[in-house]
């Protein structure tokens, strides 16, 4: 995220900048895979296609393109510095006042991270990768915390719950192994990813990203020049709200103001096309089950930050198109019309016209069983 560090253009960046010096000596006597062994590699990786600069410009850290890159490049694969289980137990302990401050948050994850080395047998760099992890956590930005500047670990009021909310993600793909769900039970789960979350935001953004069960990995979504800032978006928000909702939504959650190329100069055009992509996925996810196309919960939430939240009108809509129940298209339950397919073919080329392809597979993998459903060969082998 963007960090509030004030500096004039002369200044150093902040001490203890962003962490990754902690990534750069230290390299393991041991070959196990260690949770700081694997960040390390990633990193390693990562740094052919870009580097973690300062940017005095907008007083904060981002991810700049180090070459040329081509679109559809992996340029990271980063397993968590906090995984979805641990962070979910901080997070309760947390909201249950068992966490009273930062010293204690980074005692309950030296204990989390020493049960993991001794999991995998290591006793040597044990204590040293574990303070370089705590180092890592400390060294990201905590939007709630009185001050982020120091680099000491208890110097200030930042907390892991702030850390997590500044900087985190969900994951659809990680599954509970734990008592409190079903093996294999999928969910959005939080978690927390050190290089990841070095990437600013954007509504109109130029990398994507996904999950492979735990491990975070991200991708250009068009072509990089060397020098070029790397741009994620923090929201599905992006997708089908004009600019001012945009501004306002992300304001409120993440208390900075988007100044972004789809957020400034004219936008009129962008706000119509990202309207008719909302309208084109409330109506495919109830009609089709489209699911993955639009979150009634989280429009709600977006509706009530701009105080624009009216149920009646709401469920008016909702009223006026038939329900079809999640996956009824692949359980063979579901009699399509074309206009789905074409609803699906529009919101398509809306994407790419505001240059949000970086969500692209589900559209073509729905476009592609409807095409399938059709029998249009000519689309469908395009599209396989």
């Amino acid at each position: 995220g963007i960090s509030v560090y004030t500096l004039t253009m002369d200044a150093p960046p902040p001490p203890y900048p962003c962490g990754c010096e902690l990534l750069l000596s230290k390299k393991p006597t041991h070959s196990k895979p260690t949770r700081f062994a694997q960040i390390q590699q990633a990193f390693q990786h990562s740094s052919t296609y870009f580097t973690i600069t300062y940017l005095y410009d907008t007083c904060g850290y981002g991810a700049i393109a180090s070459i040329d890159i081509p679109k559809h490049t992996l340029i990271l694969n980063e397993p968590p510095l906090i995984p979805c289980d641990a962070l979910e137990s901080v997070l309760s302990r947390y909201e249950k006042g068992e966490l009273k401050c930062g010293k204690e948050d980074a005692e309950f994850m030296r204990e989390y991270y020493g049960r993991e080395f001794v999991k995998l047998g290591v006793e040597e760099d044990a204590k040293d990768e574990v303070d370089r992890l705590i180092g890592m956590i400390w060294a990201m930005h905590d939007q709630y915390a009185v001050s982020n500047a120091g680099g000491t670990e208890y110097g200030n009021s930042k907390r892991i719950w702030g850390i997590n909310y500044s900087n985190g993600f969900y994951n659809s793909e990680s599954t509970y192994t734990n008592n409190n769900a079903s093996p294999n039970t999928s969910l959005f789960r939080p978690t927390l990813h050190f290089l990841a979350a070095k990437f600013n935001h954007s509504c109109s953004p130029n990398v994507g990203y996904d999950f492979c069960q735990n491990n975070q990995r991200v991708f250009t979504t068009r072509d990089i020049r060397k020098g070029e800032q790397l741009f994620c978006c923090y929201s599905d928000i992006v997708y089908h709200e004009p600019a001012w909702v945009r501004r306002l939504f992300l304001d409120q959650k993440y208390h900075f103001d988007c100044q972004c190329n789809a957020c400034s100069g004219e936008t009129v055009t962008s706000d119509e096309q990202r309207c008719q992509m909302k309208e084109i996925a409330m109506k495919l996810s109830w009609r089709i089950g489209a699911a993955f196309l639009y979150d009634k919960t989280f429009d709600e939430e977006v509706q009530r930050i701009t105080g624009e939240y009216d149920e009646e009108e709401d469920d008016s809509f909702f009223s006026t198109i038939p329900r079809q129940t999640p996956n009824a298209l692949s359980d063979g339950k579901l009699k399509p019309t074309i206009d789905d397919l074409l609803d699906i073919l529009e919101y398509m080329r809306l994407c790419q016209e505001e240059g949000l392809d970086h969500d692209m597979l589900h559209c073509l993998e729905l476009a592609f069983d409807l095409a399938a459903f059709f029998n249009d060969g000519e689309q469908t082998s395009t599209w396989g």
